[in-house]
């Protein structure tokens, strides 16, 4: 996927700047990570410099939920992706410092070590596979969100020659230029106009001034798309557009952090953990059955 949420107004624009590379390593005390015990097998899994420090360095772009955003307090990070990443680090006997970015600076900051690793719904793609690793173990849904009062429909076409908004880096953009505006081309319609922002608010403060006619992002933020926004927002789920995995990424010769990363989920599987996390969130939708390492270009779907 990659997604985004937005804040639907000025001050809250205001205030996710003032948290946006804040480190943090306060969560909300939670049950389901005080239920896993650690395994001393998989922490000895981890590469030697982690074990040694007992952190995760984990970049995301906390402005996302349900994957992840900021409590009321705006430095606790909530959500299902931190519940996850809280339980994970406990069965492999570490902590996570979480610090929240721009999405676009995520590939790169793993890239250059500054981090460990990252998440945020990140969406696995064979191009993105040949910059990082994926620890796949998620699916995500794309929709369409539109103003209320909007003619369009469940019908692909209806969005030919409108405009979107999609921020920078995401996949909502390949969602828009490879997918739905070739096929109003293919069917004699004029192509959509991309737009492209550099924050998840931008595009939907777009969207609510009638900048552009509709966003592609994950389906699973609708309610709070539709909360947050001062203006009636609906969804609407294409049939055309596929399904996405989603994951944890590394640094591609990280294979001790992603071995590890992948055999710490498992565990949480097993053990019914992620079960639990992800029916907490009510998203059970999204789970993926057999998580794995770089499954796109393995043939994996998540249709």
């Amino acid at each position: 996927m990659k997604k985004v949420i937005f804040a639907a107004s000025i001050g809250l624009l205001a205030i996710a700047t003032l948290v946006l590379g804040r480190p943090t390593t306060a969560f909300a005390d939670d049950a389901i990570t005080a239920s896993v015990k650690t395994d001393p097998a998989l922490h000895a899994m981890l590469p030697k410099s982690i074990q040694d420090s007992g952190i995760i360095k984990l970049a995301t772009d906390a402005h996302y939920p349900p994957c992840e955003s900021f409590a009321e307090d705006n430095v606790t990070m909530v959500g299902w992706e931190p519940d996850l990443w809280n339980a994970l680090a406990k069965k492999l006997g570490v902590q996570v410092k979480a610090e929240s970015i721009n999405f676009d600076g995520l590939i790169p900051g793993v890239q250059s070590g500054r981090y460990d690793t990252a998440m945020e719904c990140i969406s696995d793609t064979v191009e993105r596979e040949k910059q990082v690793t994926f620890v796949d173990l998620s699916i995500s849904i794309n929709g369409i969100f539109t103003r209320e009062d909007s003619p369009i429909t469940k019908d692909p076409l209806s969005l030919c020659g409108l405009k979107s908004g999609e921020q920078k880096g995401t996949t909502f953009v390949q969602s828009v230029t490879e997918l739905l505006s070739p096929l109003c081309v293919k069917n004699g319609k004029p192509p959509i106009t991309t737009n492209e922002f550099a924050s998840a608010d931008a595009t939907i403060l777009a969207l609510l001034s009638g900048r552009v006619d509709f966003l592609v992002n994950d389906a699973s933020a609708a309610a709070y798309i539709k909360k947050q926004s001062s203006k009636p927002v609906k969804l609407i789920v294409l049939d055309v557009m596929p399904k996405q995995i989603d994951g944890f990424i590394v640094k591609k010769d990280n294979t001790e952090l992603a071995d590890a990363l992948l055999a710490g989920t498992k565990a949480l599987m097993d053990e019914g953990v992620y079960d639990r996390i992800f029916d907490k969130w009510d998203i059970a939708a999204l789970k993926l059955k057999t998580p794995g390492i770089n499954l796109v270009s393995k043939g994996a779907t998540a249709n």
